[in-house]
């Protein structure tokens, strides 16, 4: 793929940002996202190697985000930005950038601000009011900025659920399908127990993130194939029950691994390239059972003209 193009458009944008007033204040603001993107990355890379799965998620909700964006283009292109909103945009970007150097020392601080300048870009740029007109990429890519997103949802459901509520259920259910497959196990709160050994059911083992990073894919390709909103909401919910019913097998898999075959069977299955494959195959899954649902949608829409 030939890069000089592309590299020749972005030379002329910062040109022309350069020149005016406004476009200054962007640079100094995307100057900080070019300092903050490695430690971003930085995060989701490792844990991404270990078998996490909320790389995806992100991936998922940035998509989805662009193709809003793109898909309504013609309408951010009619918005301006006032003279108030211009000044507060720039206000809340200097605020940024001028705390930025003094918040080195955790990633959270460095993400809030740089969502302080995104937020400054986006109202000196297109006003306020592209808040309220883009709901939708402004909550994506807000949750986004921050990387450790699974702490974000851990704690929304920490406060709407009991304490370590899926976790427990979780060991029940799987210990309850090794019984009847011939497995002495038994489950003990968030432990799954065999004779010679224990698991703990975690919650990175819950399912829970994988059943996010599923449901939205479920939103994107709803989005995708122009879904009604009744139609996406039965994707997304039937995304994280296949989801969460997926992830019995998966703690099965990773508790007998553990228990009879050895470490490197259980650090293979909870790892990379373990984590890889069930994501995999779940996505695959996912794939027929949403088709399935989208052709007879159609179907059903043809034959009721």
């Amino acid at each position: 793929m030939k890069t000089q193009p592309y590299l020749k458009l972005a030379g002329l944008w910062f040109i022309s940002l350069a020149k005016e007033h406004h476009g200054r204040f962007v640079l100094l603001g995307l100057s900080i996202g070019l300092a903050y993107f490695p430690i971003w990355i930085g995060y989701l890379i490792p844990r991404a190697l270990r078998g996490k799965v909320g790389w995806f998620l992100i991936a998922c909700m940035l998509l989805l985000a662009g193709a809003e964006l793109w898909n309504r283009r013609q309408v951010l292109k009619t918005l301006k930005a006032s003279a108030e909103d211009q000044l507060l945009g720039h206000l809340l970007i200097v605020f940024g950038v001028v705390l930025f150097p003094f918040c080195r020392f955790d990633i959270w601080p460095q993400a809030f601000l740089w969502l302080v300048i995104l937020a400054g870009i986006a109202c000196s740029t297109w006003g306020a009011n592209v808040f309220a007109k883009f709901v939708l990429p402004t909550v994506f890519i807000g949750s986004t900025t921050y990387p450790r997103i699974g702490l974000i949802s851990r704690f929304v459901w920490d406060f709407l659920t009991p304490y370590q509520f899926l976790e427990i259920k979780m060991a029940q259910i799987s210990s309850l399908a090794m019984q009847a497959i011939g497995f002495p196990a038994t489950h003990q709160g968030i432990y799954i127990t065999f004779p010679e050994g224990a698991v703990q059911v975690g919650w990175g083992c819950n399912g829970l993130d994988m059943a996010l990073s599923i449901a939205a894919t479920g939103l994107f390709m709803g989005i995708i194939y122009k879904q009604n909103r009744v139609q996406m909401v039965i994707l997304i919910a039937i995304s994280m029950i296949i989801s969460l019913a997926f992830n019995i097998p998966r703690l099965m898999l990773v508790t007998l691994a553990h228990v009879y075959w050895g470490p490197w069977w259980f650090d293979f299955w909870h790892g990379f390239w373990g984590g890889q494959i069930f994501v995999g195959l779940l996505l695959t899954l996912y794939y027929y059972v949403m088709m399935a649902m989208i052709e007879r949608s159609k179907a059903q829409a043809s034959t009721s003209r």
